[in-house]
């Protein structure tokens, strides 16, 4: 599992560059539902397959889905693509911390080290990426697209924790599970776009997914919401859905915290982004959190040696 979970890693990395491309074409509610839409006619012989004790929760992960790829998706419109996944890794906290609360899992510093430590270098690493200015020229300045980026880590990070309840349950389910996610994202697209105003207004029946294919002016856009549609969300949410029910919400939004750094390769070659020192630096981090995850507690027992040789006591 956690090699399937890297290689959607990989895969989700083309989202940020790919989304902003679609954005420059189509409305942001536009783009996000045509993708939505294809995702869903493609699981749709799954859709009806859900056991019915599923229902809600499945339901309730939709919804959080659905959280994740809009503010994603705006989030791009004002924010660069790499940035916006670098704060999207912020899931590495939202996961232990759903463990903590709603599971009662003993997620202290000694019951979980290899979490926290992991969690600790993610956090460093997107905050040199988002808050360090090698130039020494500019100052922050935190807009509403960086908290649109954090906000879509509190929707994928529940959406991960959820679907890992669901899977642990019914490890059978996960075409189906996905199938009731996109669609329920799907829906809340279509409620978006009316709500934004374009539809029914003059060029916009390019903007809809039977019109989309087949008008010229925005064939990059088409090919781009073809692959996020049925490779990167179809096929990849099915990927992340079997290997949560074999992996932790914690462990599986570490090693998919690797994202960000794909995000920033594809973004560098397609759009000819550069990279500074804060990129190097944050990415080498995140990279170690990946890594820091893979150990176990039991790794970490010399540094509480001391304090059980002490009598302490958690």
């Amino acid at each position: 599992p956690r090699a399937l979970l890297a290689f959607a890693s990989i895969l989700y990395g083309t989202n940020f560059p790919l989304g902003a491309i679609m954005n420059e074409a189509l409305p942001p509610s536009a783009a996000t539902s045509a993708r939505m839409d294809l995702a869903a006619l493609a699981l749709s012989p799954f859709l009806f397959k859900l056991n019915p004790a599923l229902s809600a929760q499945a339901l309730l992960c939709g919804c959080f889905t659905a959280l994740g790829y809009t503010t994603q998706s705006l989030a791009l419109v004002d924010v660069s693509p790499a940035t916006v996944a670098f704060l999207g890794a912020a899931t590495v906290i939202v996961c232990p911390t759903l463990e903590a609360i709603v599971n009662k899992k003993p997620m202290s510093l000694r019951d979980a080290p290899q979490t926290w430590l992991a969690a600790t270098l993610c956090i460093l690493g997107v905050g040199i990426l988002e808050l360090y200015d090698p130039t020494g020229a500019g100052q922050l300045e935190v807009g509403w697209g960086d908290l649109l980026s954090l906000l879509q880590a509190v929707g994928f990070g529940t959406s991960f924790f959820l679907t890992e309840r669901m899977m642990r349950g019914q490890p059978d389910q996960a075409l189906p599970i996905t199938a009731v996610q996109v669609s329920t994202t799907a829906l809340i697209c279509m409620f978006w776009c009316i709500g934004d105003g374009w539809i029914g207004q003059p060029g916009s029946e390019a903007f809809a997914l039977q019109g989309l294919f087949f008008d010229p002016s925005v064939k990059t856009a088409a090919l781009a919401v073809a692959w996020t549609g049925l490779i990167t969300t179809a096929m990849n949410r099915f990927i992340e859905t079997t290997a949560l029910g074999k992996t932790s919400s914690a462990e599986a939004s570490v090693i998919l915290a690797t994202e960000p750094l794909w995000a920033a390769l594809f973004a560098a070659l397609w759009l000819s982004q550069d990279f500074g020192v804060n990129d190097y630096v944050g990415g080498a981090l995140i990279v170690a959190a990946c890594l820091a995850n893979t150990l176990k507690p039991s790794d970490f027992s010399q540094f509480f040696q001391g304090e059980e040789e002490g009598g302490f006591k958690p």
